[in-house]
């Protein structure tokens, strides 16, 4: 008798809490994990999970973060238990799996510690609230990597190319001027912007500019096309900073608590906050009434159902609500009354039939349950019985709200009412997010390569690159020159009877010293700026693929991962992460030097 005690005290503590709210039982675990836990924190946690199923609620977030939380600091048995509990609370929460998987892994159970971190990403991408965070993380790190990528091939487009620039110029100026004064026009053309005022952003971009003339027609492309995204580059993180990083807006997050039936009392908080906005609004106490009814307060919101249905009379879905918080509390004469308000407004209610049927047998007017029954599947079919949500009676069904219903809410809503309640955000002007100064330098640098190239191609024919020596040349300076040697190497090598043994001997050397610097340079572009060898030619999606890879992978090992990714989940291991993207990194290093080293 003494043994069966405790067990009867434990029952009566359980009972009462099973009629309390979801808030006042979870204020219970919360103390008793305050507490340090105790024999009767499993209980307490199935009340929980208990009462989440009576009031048909399928994700409890803010409860599992405060487990796994607990659990963090408590890496015990029931710590354990607590992280299973999480699990069932809200199985998108992400802290669970990844600190199952660290646990797994000191326990040297690799293989659940990889299953379990596995499932930790993709529950990332699947909870709301890190996956606005990683999707910020994915673009931030993919926008800079591509700007990098845009900015490296600008780099070795403007040196590769600066040599023959410098030459045209040059040659322009000993036709304009005297010879003596070439030179000082040479450099004035060069540093134009800094003569201007500009600062050296803008000098790069007009180099680069000026070098369009000498590129290939698929660079010529990709060098419009980068000025294009560099240019919208900015405008584009502006916009990811107010699309993702700010909180989601409130309607997104009723929306999710509808469709998910999901706990969050402070978003509750939040929109029970705009009543005296939507006051006349019968929406609005529609949901807000479901809301508070999927949080454990019928009272409150028998409160709202009655405002709606006084709101809008001849709407019978806020009647069949008020008659199921009637069958809840057992009074079935009322719940009756109530379904037939109902079928007055909207004989086709398969809800306010099958309720309707269900109040009729429990006042023993079996007959007339049988007919309402009858006339539920009539309307919805055999399976009228499991549509809707269940109540806390399982039989008891109750329409459901959707996110849909928040959007009509909002449509309905006057514009400056749905600013005054902070529903939606007030229009940005994506035109004054491309007229800042950095946007502008690679629109106007964008706008001025087209201009220039089309001047030089038409006027100004660019100079040629001896393939041979290296040598710029124009084709119009002298007899015998080709468009692939200068004229020095076609005597050298396709007229060697009218040329000396001395002469040929002195070309060959300066060719080897030629090539021995060339290779040099390009060899150890190729390791600073992988993708570097392929930028010319047919192939330039090759050198901009393979420079948007190791830019991706590099900063994303370095930066990006260990950076931002322990702020969007504390408890993910990220080490993994940046030995993966540092060995593809390698990968794709090696890879542009094999083909840097072996061309000739």
């Amino acid at each position: 008798m003494r043994r069966a005690l405790p067990l009867f005290l434990v029952g009566i503590l359980l009972a009462i809490s099973l009629d309390a709210s979801l808030m006042d039982i979870w204020q219970e675990l919360q103390a008793s994990l305050a507490a340090g836990g105790g024999s009767g924190i499993e209980q307490q946690v199935e009340a929980v999970q208990e009462e989440a199923v009576e009031l048909d609620v399928w994700r409890m977030s803010s409860f599992a973060a405060a487990l796994v939380a607990w659990a963090t600091v408590h890496p015990t048995v029931q710590g354990e238990a607590m992280v299973r509990a999480a699990r069932e609370m809200d199985p998108k929460y992400p802290s669970s799996y990844f600190l199952q998987a660290r646990w797994n892994w000191r326990q040297g159970a690799s293989v659940q510690a990889v299953g379990d971190y596995m499932k930790g990403w993709l529950a990332l991408f699947d909870f709301e609230p890190t996956r606005r965070g990683v999707l910020a993380w994915l673009i931030l790190w993919t926008v800079v990597s591509v700007g990098l990528t845009f900015l490296s091939m600008m780099i070795v487009v403007t040196i590769r190319h600066l040599r023959d620039l410098i030459y045209d110029i040059h040659d322009l100026g000993t036709r304009l001027f005297r010879p003596a004064n070439a030179w000082v026009f040479t450099l004035v053309v060069l540093f134009m912007p800094l003569f201007a005022g500009f600062g050296p952003v803008w000098l790069g971009v007009y180099l680069f500019a000026l070098s369009w003339v000498y590129l290939s027609v698929p660079l010529r492309i990709w060098a419009v096309v980068g000025c294009l995204v560099l240019a919208a580059a900015g405008p584009a993180l502006g916009w990811m900073q107010d699309g993702l990083l700010h909180s989601p807006r409130l309607i997104d997050r009723v929306g999710t608590m509808l469709d998910d039936r999901q706990v969050d009392f402070a978003s509750l908080r939040e929109f029970s906050d705009l009543e005296r906005d939507f006051q006349e609004v019968p929406a609005y106490h529609l949901i807000l009434g479901e809301l508070l009814r999927m949080h454990g307060e019928p009272g409150l919101a028998k409160v709202q159902f009655q405002k709606a249905s006084l709101a809008d009379p001849d709407n019978q879905i806020s009647l069949i609500f008020l008659g199921n918080l009637a069958m809840e509390d057992s009074d079935t004469r009322r719940a009756i009354q109530l379904y037939n308000s109902a079928l007055q407004i909207n004989s086709q209610d398969a809800f306010a039939y099958h309720n309707l049927s269900l109040a009729y047998d429990l006042s023993r007017r079996f007959q007339e349950g049988d007919e309402a029954r009858a006339r539920a599947r009539e309307i919805a079919g055999r399976d009228e019985a499991s549509r809707g949500l269940r109540g806390r009676d399982p039989r008891i069904r109750y329409p459901r709200l959707e996110r849909k219903d928040v959007a009509e809410l909002v449509a309905l809503s006057t514009p400056d009412l749905q600013l005054a309640a902070g529903l939606t955000q007030s229009p940005k002007v994506p035109i004054k997010q491309l007229l800042t100064p950095l946007s502008m330098v690679f629109f106007v640098g964008a706008l001025l390569g087209v201009a220039i190239l089309f001047i030089r191609l038409r006027f100004y024919p660019p100079a040629n690159e001896c393939t041979k020596c290296g040598k710029i040349y124009r084709l119009e300076q002298g007899f015998g020159e080709s468009s692939v040697y200068c004229s020095q190497c076609v005597s050298v090598f396709l007229k060697r009877d009218v040329v000396s043994i001395e002469q040929q001997t002195s070309k060959l050397e300066q060719i080897r010293v030629w090539e021995r610097w060339s290779s040099l340079v390009r060899r150890g572009a190729s390791l600073v700026l992988p993708g570097s060898s392929w930028l010319r030619g047919e192939r330039a999606w090759i050198g901009m693929l393979v420079s948007f890879l190791a830019w991706f992978f590099l900063t994303g090992g370095l930066i990006w991962g260990p950076m931002f990714l322990p702020r969007i989940e504390p408890l993910a291991v990220v080490i993994p992460l940046q030995i993966g993207l540092l060995l593809l990194f390698a990968i794709v290093a090696a890879r542009s030097a094999m083909v840097a080293w072996n061309r000739r």
